[in-house]
């Protein structure tokens, strides 16, 4: 604060917060809309700006009397940003393991005629907004009011592999594929939290029963169903589970053809979304209907190379390239066959899993992908992949912008945040990367298997070797085809001094995955990438 006095108006990055009417305007006097736990953090952090404030004084004001998590707070703070386009964290500053800083622009008070104006503008939106209520309310066609997003709690969902019958037929769909696309698809919803199809497809795997899944992944309702091909259509029997009592919700039964697909799939998002009483907004049954594979043959493809790449394997890797190089013959305008395509071969390239692929068939990889974001700008997965093939080395910030688009078209999905806290990483904000990485495991306590090698990153960049060295340990267990679990574990074995221990475990390891004798670690050049190629290149010579 300046001189002690409270100031009404504060300028955000060329917007203005206006403390007294509660409301932030955009660069045009329009009033930008914030939830109300978004808007009271913004508030209380304007109150106090130039001051640290607490996560503690903070969930105490904004929540009182209520024990939330640190989550609520992160995503307050993430919807902060995004609305004030602090893509940077200048305005809203982290300060670790401690509070928020909320830093005001050079002239720090709006003129008062432009206050003035703002005034104005939201007295005409509000006769704007009544004037819309009367005509909707006098009208049987108008459409009826919708309760906002922010009057709900948000609800945790997960969504099972479908149970795939007759699945010894050619063509037939894969259960895992089908899922993760129906999660993705759901995870557009910002009221939902969508558990990680990654981790339910491990799950299913263990022959564990829904209730279990539920009990194990804290998920209130469970999406259930089956599919089947016949002839060209793909029959599907879904239904929503409520995991406190095992009730029925809703379910539903279909029979979509290829071109059916992108209207049975709005369909079944938007029945489950209202039975969950969240609304799906226009533009995404838009995208949804948009969204045709030419065949139900590039479709199932496209599934079962899903399926081949949520648990990794060198050959499977190599298979799921083959399914898509079919997929986009099919049917060349299928974004999600070009953006699984380009995902594929990165992580065939980046494992030196395909003596066919070298780092310089990475470009036509992220073009692959490119290619998909074009074919479907809203498609968020695309953008989550794009962000993980972008070479972080050369260029971390398009890493960065590429996996804020996935966070933006998919904030239910708690792999778009995990996208986003490796590319942070990536770009040298390791703090930020931690909390939108606690983010995401905050909304289940399993994780998939590919969470680990990610916690093991940011704990060796601080330099908490001895977690590093956990969780890369988990990494090998769960995902031993992946160098760079073992490469990180070596490392953390080196600095909590177990030097001798690591070179005993190197001829073993180096046999199990030989690539590991040349392994370089990426982005290139990093701080973490040196000590680690240090530690591989002194275990090497003393072989």
């Amino acid at each position: 604060m300046v001189g002690g006095m409270l100031m009404a108006c504060l300028r955000l990055n060329g917007y203005t917060l206006d403390l007294d009417q509660a409301q932030l305007f955009d660069l045009y006097g329009q009033a930008v809309e914030l939830r109300p736990q978004a808007l009271a953090v913004l508030l209380e952090l304007g109150r106090r700006h130039g001051e640290l404030v607490t996560k503690r004084d903070l969930s105490a004001r904004v929540w009182p009397g209520v024990s939330v998590t640190d989550d609520s707070l992160v995503q307050c703070v993430v919807e902060i940003r995004r609305a004030l386009g602090d893509t940077r964290q200048q305005v809203v500053r982290t300060m670790p393991r401690r509070g928020y800083l909320l830093i005001v622009d050079a002239a720090d008070t709006a003129p008062r005629d432009v206050q003035s104006f703002y005034r104005v503008a939201a007295a005409l939106a509000m006769i704007a907004v009544a004037i819309v209520l009367v005509w909707q309310f006098s009208f049987p066609g108008a459409a009826p009011g919708r309760r906002e997003a922010h009057d709900r709690m948000v609800v945790d969902v997960a969504v099972l592999p479908l149970r795939v019958l007759n699945a010894s037929r050619e063509s037939s769909p894969d259960g895992n594929g089908l899922a993760y696309m129906i999660a993705s698809e759901l995870a557009r919803n910002p009221d939902l939290h969508i558990v990680s199809p990654l981790a339910t497809a491990e799950l299913r795997g263990k022959n564990l029963s829904p209730s279990q899944i539920a009990a194990m992944t804290h998920a209130r309702y469970l999406v259930d169903g089956s599919a089947e091909r016949r002839g060209d259509r793909l029959q599907l029997h879904m239904q929503l589970i409520d995991s406190s009592n095992s009730r029925i919700v809703w379910s539903g039964r279909f029979e979509p053809t290829a071109q059916d697909l992108p209207e049975v799939t709005e369909a079944l998002i938007s029945r489950i979304s209202a039975s969950l009483g969240a609304t799906v907004r226009e533009s995404d049954r838009a995208v949804l209907r948009n969204r045709a594979p030419a065949s139900l043959d590039a479709h199932s493809r496209v599934l079962r190379a899903i399926a081949l790449t949520i648990a990794p394997s060198p050959e499977g890797l190599r298979d799921a390239r083959q399914e898509l190089e079919q997929a986009v013959r099919l049917d060349p305008n299928y974004a999600p066959a070009w953006a699984h395509l380009g995902q594929a071969k990165t992580l065939l390239i980046f494992g030196h899993h395909d003596p066919g692929l070298g780092r310089q068939d990475l470009p036509q990889a992220i073009a692959d992908i490119e290619h998909a974001t074009a074919l479907d700008p809203l498609l968020a997965s695309s953008w989550r992949m794009l962000s993980i093939a972008i070479d972080s080395s050369q260029n971390p910030e398009a890493a960065v912008t590429a996996a804020e688009r996935a966070t933006e078209l998919g904030p239910g999905d708690p792999d778009n945040w995990v996208a986003l806290a490796v590319a942070q990483h990536h770009a040298g904000r390791t703090q930020v990367a931690i909390e939108a990485f606690e983010k995401a495991i905050s909304w289940s306590p399993l994780r998939p298997p590919n969470y680990a090698i990610v916690a093991a990153r940011l704990r060796y960049s601080v330099q908490d070797y001895e977690n590093a060295l956990r969780f890369a340990r988990e990494c090998m267990d769960r995902t031993p085809a992946l160098g760079v679990c073992k490469a990180i574990w070596l490392s953390s074995l080196v600095r909590t001094g177990h030097a001798v221990e690591a070179q005993a475990a190197w001829p073993a390891l180096v046999a199990a995955a030989p690539s590991l004798q040349t392994y370089r670690m990426t982005p290139y050049n990093t701080p973490m990438a040196l000590s680690v190629d240090q530690d591989l290149d002194r275990l090497r010579m003393a072989q």
